[in-house]
């Protein structure tokens, strides 16, 4: 599914705790899944693809965390690019979006920009009201959820309806209990509200394998976790579930990866 353009490709321009955001791409609409970067590294990671910050034409935001949201202020007024979120979001992201386009949807509730459809769920996380998206567009389906400290049946259901998923693999648990992260925050990360594990991902992914799907691991821990470590560990539980997949990739810590073709 890597390759040229297809009906849409989805470009991971950033994913870790130095910044996120993701860029899909249908039918002439241009989506930025958060904006955890500065204006200008934005920028510069969108020039590959052709896009500039003005071709834009939403910055959707999954929480209010500064590794998501850093930037989405400062582009909507440079660029009058809208920003949504859902209501605590918004409000929690406060002075950061002064000035910007703001537009507000409800978790659980569809909406639509341009020809795209989106669907926003909870996750749980450490967050005033943290979502995960589904993005429908060109007859595909994207489903994104990158901070997230468990999943449930919700969940499951837009796991397994995808044809990419870009799922949150944040540690290995070996590598998090052996490192020098202090215990207050290693009990952060493990919790309920915290990030998900190489093998919690894993056990989500095998527990929806049927229909054949891209699936794309992001972020991965600079510190707690390694991308073939991450990368094998979903593999082998996907081969163990008789799961189809046609690519099962995984973003380096802090680094990006696409454009990756959906169609």
């Amino acid at each position: 599914m890597t390759g040229t353009l297809a009906a849409c490709r989805v470009t991971v321009l950033a994913s870790g705790s130095a910044g996120n955001a993701i860029l899909v791409e249908s039918n002439g609409d241009r989506l930025l899944v958060d904006a955890g970067l500065s204006p200008d590294a934005v920028e510069r990671a969108l020039a590959p693809a052709g896009v500039r910050l003005v071709d834009l034409s939403a910055i959707l935001l999954t929480h209010e965390h500064e590794d998501h949201a850093r930037g989405a202020g400062a582009i909507s007024r440079a660029a009058a690019v809208p920003v949504y979120g859902n209501p605590a979001t918004l409000e929690a992201a406060g002075a950061a979006l002064a000035g910007a386009v703001v537009r507000a949807f409800e978790t659980r509730r569809p909406f639509e920009i341009g020809r795209t459809h989106i669907a926003a769920f909870p996750v749980p996380h450490d967050a005033a009201e943290p979502v995960g998206f589904t993005i429908e567009t060109a007859g595909r389906r994207i489903t994104i959820a990158t901070d997230l400290g468990s999943t449930d049946a919700s969940l499951d259901a837009h796991l397994a309806a995808a044809d990419l998923v870009v799922l949150e693999s944040n540690y290995d648990l070996g590598l998090l209990c052996v490192s020098r992260y202090p215990w207050f925050l290693k009990n952060r990360i493990m919790s309920g509200r915290g990030h998900l594990s190489n093998d919690d991902a894993a056990r989500a992914l095998a527990r929806t394998a049927g229909r054949r799907r891209a699936v794309c691991l992001a972020h991965l821990s600079e510190a707690n976790n390694l991308t073939s470590l991450a990368r094998d560990t979903v593999r082998a539980a996907l081969d163990r579930a008789g799961g189809a997949a046609d690519a099962v990739l995984a973003v380096p810590p802090n680094g990006r990866r696409g454009p990756i073709a959906v169609g």
